[in-house]
């Protein structure tokens, strides 16, 4: 039985997948990091870890003979003060501090695969969460929806060659936020002042950056997602097919859209203008 560490952030999607590998035949053990796991794991074999402490958690993967690993969840990083990284760590972090989040995460990955322990994506345990191609909720986009969807995308794309952004928020041709540090519902919650509710369509644009390797840190939205936008003024929601994860069943969101008058729509990566 191949044995696979999941290192957990915060969420229920660390459940979702240890459950999918458990009924796949894969020996779970639970890697929460200590401050920011907030799911239930105890059916599961469990060994909190540290943020900052890399090369010990490689060691508790050797010790713990894993093969597989996934990393899932939404992780906060704190101060570097409160990161306290130890040696490995402090050598990683700084190649995440010149270069960006996604090389510093494929270091990660090669510094585990050192050890044999091959990093999967989290997608190769929920398939069907993935976000699929077309209408999901709510009425058919108008031409001047797809010229703000087809304009986000485009921004976004050339973002994403700088390790910046995943989200955009367009309305009548503008620029409104794009997403930083703080995560897709954290953007959308502070642009809710800046829609003009004459102004047209307020679209939300999300990819995945091009450079982004998502077996690594997938972009993931779901019902929260849903709820911040319908708060915030958004009606129409475009997010790319195939790249980024749904947190939540689909059924679910797809419901909560129309209870909120929000339309939902899966894009292809090369529509760009």
């Amino acid at each position: 039985m191949t044995r696979l560490a999941i290192i957990a952030g915060k969420g229920q999607l660390p459940v979702d997948v240890a459950t999918a590998a458990n009924a796949n035949g894969f020996d779970v053990l639970i890697l929460p990091i200590k401050g920011q796991a907030d799911a239930d794991f105890s059916a599961y074999q469990i060994m909190p870890i540290r943020l900052g402490a890399i090369g010990e958690t490689r060691a508790i993967m050797v010790q713990q003979n894993i093969e597989k690993l996934v990393m899932v969840g939404k992780v906060s990083w704190p101060s570097m003060a409160a990161l306290r990284p130890d040696f490995d760590g402090m050598k990683l972090l700084g190649k995440m501090m010149t270069k960006g989040d996604d090389n510093a995460l494929r270091h990660v990955a090669a510094f585990f695969a050192e050890k044999g322990i091959e990093t999967m994506a989290v997608d190769a345990f929920l398939p069907d969460r993935k976000m699929p191609l077309g209408l999901v909720a709510g009425v058919e986009p108008d031409a001047q929806s797809m010229a703000m969807i087809t304009l986000g995308a485009t921004i976004l794309a050339a973002l994403g060659t700088h390790d910046v952004g995943q989200s955009v928020i367009v309305q009548n041709g503008r620029v409104i936020a794009i997403e930083a540090a703080e995560g897709s519902n954290a953007m959308i919650a502070r642009v809710a002042a800046l829609l003009d509710p004459a102004g047209g369509v307020a679209c939300l644009v999300k990819m995945r950056k091009s450079a982004q390797d998502i077996r690594l840190d997938m972009p993931v939205m779901g019902c929260n997602t849903i709820l911040s936008a319908a708060n915030a003024g958004l009606s129409l929601l475009a997010i790319e097919a195939d790249a980024v994860l749904l947190a939540d069943d689909i059924a679910a969101i797809r419901a909560l859209c129309e209870t909120h008058g929000v339309t939902l729509i899966g894009i292809d990566s090369r529509m760009t203008s």
